[in-house]
């Protein structure tokens, strides 16, 4: 992986549209900007319209070629944590898992995003579509294959973007991990297996590949009641989204290293797809040790999303 400290102080005013006109984005045959090059990571200000300053990693594939139109990934940090810090965690700018997309790293105000109970008056999800507007009028994008995937709140963004009537025509397939899906509901009034989930895409299927450790103290994988709001159990969102597919009750299951990570997979193709992997705790999956979990765990996460994003196209 790469990183360069080069901080680009351009400020940037978004404006754009929400539909996806064509595969190829206004981009194309456009050179980078004057101080990027590929291979690099690069720290950018941005100003959006409501006038905010917001900053944003952007990682350049080596390959790159402003003619080839690439897919993109959007990584969201988790609450406290920074672009720089998902940068290293989920590995989005390492060219073994990914050769050939653009990788993006957000920045949450206070480090953190909208759906969290401490977040208000933050729109995070139109900061995105506008990230996703000057991304494609930049750069060569393939707009059919643009992808999210976040941290615990950073995996609920993602979350919110999947259930949102604009984002979800935009992006073409979600990776929550270890995500905090906050519902509007009081902790006292709080039916993890039965809470109703608040989400609207324009369409479906929304493929959603969903990653969580049992032993998670801070997102319980059972849910519950947690800082006054309300957390539905993993096993009754992941069921919620192949309900809201059409996918059906049923799924096939099947479990790896002696039962301990189990793989449950809805739809023929596998729309909806959760890795349960027992004994994780609040961690993003990898075999190696991370900033997550000095012990490492069964499998990794990004390999499996990247594979997982690979499959799907607007």
């Amino acid at each position: 992986m790469f990183f360069r400290s080069i901080f680009t102080s351009a400020m940037i005013l978004f404006s754009g549209s929400s539909v996806v006109h064509g595969a190829n984005s206004p981009g194309c045959g456009k050179d980078l900007p004057r101080v990027q090059e590929p291979g690099g990571s690069y720290s950018t200000n941005i100003t959006t319209k409501d006038g905010r300053e917001r900053s944003y990693i952007i990682h350049i594939p080596s390959n790159y070629d402003k003619n080839e139109p690439v897919p993109v990934i959007f990584s969201f940090h988790g609450r406290t944590r920074t672009a720089k810090s998902q940068e290293k965690l989920s590995q989005f700018s390492n060219e073994e898992y990914n050769p050939n997309a653009i990788a993006v790293y957000p920045q949450g105000i206070k480090n953190q995003w909208q759906g969290d109970p401490s977040s208000q008056g933050i729109d995070d999800i139109s900061f995105t579509l506008q990230m996703l507007d000057h991304f494609e009028d930049r750069y060569c994008i393939d707009r059919t294959r643009v992808y999210a995937a976040g941290k615990s709140n950073g995996g609920g963004l993602t979350n919110r973007l999947a259930c949102d009537p604009t984002a979800s025509k935009r992006f073409a397939a979600f990776a929550p991990v270890a995500g905090a899906y906050y519902q509007n509901v009081t902790e006292d009034n709080c039916r993890p297996n039965t809470v109703k989930i608040q989400c609207n895409p324009a369409r479906t299927p929304i493929p959603m590949l969903a990653f969580h450790g049992t032993a998670d103290e801070t997102i319980p994988y059972t849910g519950g009641g947690r800082r006054g709001r309300c957390l539905p159990s993993v096993p009754h969102f992941v069921r919620e989204w192949a309900s809201r597919d059409d996918l059906g009750g049923k799924n096939e299951t099947t479990t790896t290293n002696g039962g301990k990570v189990e793989v449950s997979r809805f739809g023929d193709h596998g729309e909806v797809v959760h890795y349960r992997i027992e004994g994780l705790g609040h961690a993003w999956p990898s075999t190696e040790p991370n900033s997550d979990n000095p012990d490492g765990t069964y499998v990794d996460a990004t390999p499996i999303i990247m594979g997982f994003f690979d499959q799907w196209t607007l």
